[in-house]
């Protein structure tokens, strides 16, 4: 037994399109075999994703950074600036994934050529297995191919060319350890002696070789190199690779370089520093020289002790005043050597010898040059053809500039002190050249080869001293870039069995109810009451099930059916709009062909009749009169010829074969069918009918075609809406809710007919499922003759 839909006279407002979940569930269980299709499919997919996708091992190591040279207590060299240069730190990430150090570890371990191993699936790289190994013969060579690689023996193998350079290069046969020339590539090819070689006789690999620049580029976009702590000394560097043990080999690579490139870098300022001082010891040796034979002529330079008290006091007082004066010297010489420096080298500026180096200490000097040795270290890190137009480079290399300027102010400025001061050395000179004059001829002349002996003594002694301080610097180097962690392998991050089976359950899930949602969403007929009442504030009088039976008399043919109990609770629900009397008119109507209206015309009004109530059914459809055929009965007299006066009202009342069931056909089709209703004969036609009869029953054309029942409508007591499930749009629904909102059809009802679905997210209980099965409908128009369950037309 259906339940009971009416709703009263309760008004509520429409809503707009709202989501309804249970509808989109009960399809996911009707469904539930495209469910399980879609999770087999992403679960499938997901275990190929796993089983042949290449395994990705993280590889790291950490590196320590002293921050200070330790010789062993060596007081001359602690703290030496030949050793302990300007060095910042925060540039040291960023110099380990440079390129000039990338490219270096590429090439010394030949990681441009690489051997790979071609499947069914995918093609992986041989390193870890590959018995021989190909090096350039010139390491300059920038050649770029692929060959396939084959043993034939253990001292002989194959070439022959793979890509579309080398697609016209025959197959060669070359010996193992020879250099060879391939094409344009001048490789050789040796064999490396730990690994077995016999197993991969007559196995074809792939060599690729690959440009230095490119292979380089793809290390630094996996290498990560970051401070283990803010504030430590400590690197952590860290790379991801399908091949571990190659990964492991580049970085014990760039360690190895990055320690070179660090004790370079400080060999280098010593190296600067006693090709200087080299310099400026032969000149003065070559004076010295010359001193000493004049010297020498003199006899013993003991002799300077039989001098006068007076001579002693006036050599003694020319003595020191020579030392400033080796001094200013020296400071003259730095500053002529670091105006050239600066002035012929603009893209090396690192390389500066530092005032510190040869004793001078300045400190604005000094940090000047240490900040333009800084920047200019940042802009080497750019190494890029272009690098002239990235705007940070040029910001640094206007600082450059800036310093540049800087610097040279300062060395005017020292230079302008320090010629004040040779100056006042100068006077001074002269003046104990003066007194000196006052001797007699042998000692002047002893005194002056003893000044000059002096000078060129004292300068030589100080620059052999800080030649053998720059010596002594450069055998104690040490590196500051000392390895904590070896390089060492971690378990495989990729593929990740666990993530992707639950990526692939969820997306095997998801995907269907995406689908189901696009079609509710999509779906623009009618399901349910609930879709009614959204839509519009009408009435819902009830629902009728799916008709099964092939015809139109349902509740005749099968009064026991669910349908004829619908069609009896549809009865009874009316009541409630005509308080319980006789003498009703209904008007029974719809929007389009094939919602049911004909159907539940004659279905109610059998069970009015089969009440014991005398009913008339009118078949008001005078444009396709068909319902007389449902009774088989004729349509030679009918609605229309009683109308245009031709027939009266008994010549037109057919009795049928059930009790006090009546009809009136529509008649033969007259040219103007609307004009016929709004004549006066019509509302005689009601009242004749409401005078025979206790219910007349009016079947009227869809409102969607005409407006012929907006005519009938003025005589009726109650209009039942006949919407059919999953056939009617929703946007029907809306035009008749503004109709009864404007007042255009009043005393209505929503009757859904057809309900096939039933169930969760359609308002209706199991009863509609169990008598009227989950057939579905064609959509408009038509839908399957009879004797399967579905109507002919409305």
């Amino acid at each position: 037994m259906s339940e009971t839909f009416f709703d009263g006279e309760e008004k509520h407002q429409p809503q707009g399109f709202t989501l309804d979940f249970k509808r989109v569930i009960a399809r996911a269980i009707r469904f539930w075999y495209v469910i399980v299709l879609s999770l087999g499919v992403a679960l499938t997919i997901a275990f190929y994703q796993t089983r042949y996708s290449q395994r990705i091992y993280p590889v790291s190591a950490s590196i320590v950074l002293r921050e200070t040279q330790e010789t062993g207590g060596a007081e001359l060299l602690y703290k030496n600036a030949l050793i302990d240069p300007y060095r910042n730190y925060l540039n040291e990430p960023y110099i380990i994934r440079s390129y000039p150090l990338i490219e270096k570890v590429i090439r010394d371990l030949n990681f441009n050529v690489s051997f790979y191993r071609e499947g069914y699936f995918m093609t992986t790289e041989a390193y870890s297995y590959i018995p021989v190994t190909a090096e350039w013969c010139d390491s300059r060579n920038t050649s770029t191919g692929q060959f396939v690689f084959t043993l034939l023996d253990e001292n002989k193998y194959t070439l022959s060319g793979y890509s579309d350079g080398m697609s016209g290069e025959k197959d060669q046969i070359f010996q193992l350890g020879d250099s060879i020339e391939f094409g344009k590539a001048m490789l050789c090819i040796r064999r490396i002696p730990e690994r077995n070689l016999n197993a991969y006789i007559g196995v074809p690999f792939l060599l690729v070789m690959r440009n230095v620049r490119d292979v380089a580029g793809s290390y630094i976009g996996r290498l990560n190199v970051s401070w283990a702590e803010e504030g430590s000394g400590v690197i952590n560097l860290s790379i991801n690779g399908t091949n571990p043990e190659k990964e492991i080999d580049f970085l014990n690579g760039l360690v190895a370089s990055y320690r070179q490139l660090d004790l370079d870098k400080k060999n280098e300022t010593a190296d600067r520093t006693i090709e200087f001082i080299r310099t400026q010891l032969i000149n003065i040796k070559d004076s010295l020289r010359t001193v000493e034979f004049q010297l020498e002529r003199f006899g013993n330079s003991s002799r300077i002790k039989d001098m006068s008290t007076e001579a002693q006091r006036l050599f003694t007082k020319a003595e020191a005043f020579e030392i400033q004066k080796t001094e200013l010297l020296i400071r003259q010489n730095y500053y002529q050597y670091l105006e050239e420096y600066l002035n012929e080298n603009e893209g090396n500026l690192d390389q500066v010898i530092l005032p510190s180096s040869i004793g001078l200490s300045d400190p604005v000097l000094g940090t000047l040059l240490s900040k333009m040795i800084d920047l200019q270290l940042e802009i080497k890190l750019y190494v890029d053809p272009e690098r002239g137009r990235n705007p940070l480079v040029m910001s640094k290399m206007e600082r450059i500039k800036e310093i540049k300027r800087n610097v040279i102010e300062s060395v005017m400025t020292l230079k302008s002190t320090d010629k004040i001061k040779m100056d006042f050395l100068a006077k001074q000179l002269k003046e104990t050249d003066r007194q000196l004059s006052l001797l007699p001829a042998s000692e002047r002349q002893l005194i002056s080869v003893q000044r000059n002996y002096s000078l060129l003594e004292n300068l030589y002694v100080f620059l052999m001293q800080k030649l053998s301080e720059a010596g002594i610097s450069k055998a104690s180097n040490t590196s500051d870039v000392i390895p904590v962690n070896p390089p060492m392998q971690g378990g495989a991050i990729s593929p990740k069995p666990t993530q992707n089976y639950t990526t692939a359950t969820t997306i095997g899930l998801i995907l269907p109810f995406i689908v189901f949602i696009l079609f509710e969403i999509m779906n623009n007929k009618v399901q349910s009451k609930e879709d009614i009442e959204k839509m519009s504030s009408i009435p819902f009088v009830g629902g009728i099930g799916h008709n099964e039976t092939g015809n139109n008399l349902t509740v005749k043919e099968r009064p026991k059916s669910g349908v004829a109990e619908s069609f009896r609770a549809l009865r009874s629900n009316l009541n409630y709009f005509t308080g319980n009397v006789t003498k009703q008119v209904f008007m029974v109507s719809s929007s389009i062909s094939g919602e049911g209206k004909t159907f539940t015309t004659i279905n109610l009004a059998t069970v009015f009749a089969l009440s014991g109530k005398r009913t008339l059914i009118v078949g008001a459809d005078m444009r396709r009169p068909k319902i007389y055929e449902d009774f088989k009965r004729k349509n030679e007299t009918g609605l229309s010829t009683f109308l245009s006066g031709i027939s009266e009202f008994k010549d037109v009342v057919q009795d049928t074969d059930i009790e006090n069931l009546y009809l009136v056909s529509g008649g033969p089709v007259p040219p103007n069918p609307s004009e016929l209703l709004l004549t006066d004969r019509f509302e005689l036609f009601v009242k004749h009918g409401l005078e025979q009869f206790d219910f007349v029953i009016i079947d009227t054309p869809p409102l969607a075609l005409v407006t012929d029942a907006f005519v009938i409508s003025k005589f009726v007591n109650h209009t039942v809406f006949v919407l059919r499930q999953n056939y009617s749009p929703k946007e029907f629904v809306r035009s008749i809710h503004e109709y009864y909102q404007s007042g255009k059809l009043k005393n209505m009802s929503i009757l859904l007919n057809d309900i096939y679905k039933s169930g969760l997210g359609y308002g209706y209980g199991q009863g509609y499922a169990y008598h009227y099965g989950y057939s579905y409908g064609y959509g408009y128009g038509r839908r399957k003759k009879s004797g399967n369950g579905y109507y002919d037309e409305g």
